[in-house]
């Protein structure tokens, strides 16, 4: 069970849940705790023997809360988990919980744990995926899974449409992926922006700039979806994908067009030094090279 496959699970309800503890120390009584989450007219939906109401909505995202870490149960209470509340933080409660995410979902052993694993092996897939070519919500990508990754194509945990819109969902709260068009007609794009933003202070340290090489590096530490990262080269080494035998580093597009717009936004500063090992950057109907990246200030 993992995030990807258990639909109620959403990131919009684990934050409410979580929001709605975050403030109380003690947590609160299982059973109130139910009442307060779960719609009206959901409630007794499944009620069992001893005629208390349950529903999978709250058992479901509960279960998988709990296996994140965020939340811990005893036979009375439920409340925020110590390291999921980040102490001495004052950022407000959906910045903590993605902070406490990226620990658990982004360190393979940690996420192997909580049966996670499959998230970052989807990511790392989505992530080579070509973001001027968008892919439909309503349509799950499992013949192109298939196609690149052959007999690991299950690993990504995306087999069926369920599956493949709650990634999509994790994704694009993670920072990982934008959605566009209606509510009849939903497109979805690897754009990994938000989520390089988040961690520039850490990638970067007290570094104002890094070659590309060690900047890409620090990126693949934090999360291992990236070029250069673990789960990254382990998806490259499934794919059918002829690899790229140029002497260069070349990025992915999603790469690329993220870096850029950090770098138009000021967020970053992309340099290109004469005799300076460069990786290339390709945009679409362009490419750039750039050997080092600037931390900029953020606007």
């Amino acid at each position: 069970m993992s995030i990807i496959t258990t639909a109620p699970a959403v990131p919009s309800r684990v934050l409410a849940l979580y929001a709605s503890l975050l403030a109380n120390p003690t947590g609160e009584r299982k059973e109130r705790f139910e009442s307060l989450a779960t719609p009206p007219s959901l409630h007794g939906r499944g009620a069992g023997e001893d005629g208390e109401g349950t529903t999978t909505l709250f058992s479901s995202t509960l279960r998988e809360a709990k296996l994140l870490g965020i939340f811990e149960e005893d036979e009375e209470r439920i409340k925020v988990s110590e390291e999921a509340r980040s102490k001495g933080t004052k950022r407000d409660p959906e910045a903590r919980l993605k902070s406490h995410l990226v620990r658990i979902l982004f360190d393979p052993k940690r996420a192997e744990e909580a049966r996670q694993r499959g998230f970052m092996t989807a990511l790392a897939w989505f992530l080579r995926q070509n973001p001027l070519v968008p892919m439909a919500f309503g349509a799950p990508p499992q013949s192109e899974i298939t196609k690149d990754l052959g007999e690991h194509a299950h690993r990504t945990e995306l087999t069926n449409i369920n599956t493949w819109q709650n990634f999509v969902y994790w994704a694009r709260f993670l920072g990982f992926a934008t959605t566009t068009g209606s509510k009849e007609s939903k497109w979805v794009v690897p754009d990994p922006m938000h989520a390089m933003r988040d961690v520039l202070p850490n990638v970067f340290g007290e570094d104002e700039e890094l070659p590309i090489d060690a900047m890409l590096a620090g990126l693949a530490r934090i999360y291992p979806v990236f070029e250069g990262g673990d789960v990254r080269r382990e998806v490259e080494d499934w794919s059918s994908a002829v690899p790229n035998q140029s002497s260069e580093k070349r990025l992915s597009v999603a790469t690329s067009l993220a870096l850029q717009r950090l770098h138009t936004s000021g967020r970053i500063a992309l340099i290109v030094r004469a005799d300076a090992p460069a990786a290339i950057m390709p945009l679409g109907t362009s490419e750039r090279r750039v050997s080092h990246v600037r931390l900029g200030v953020a606007k």
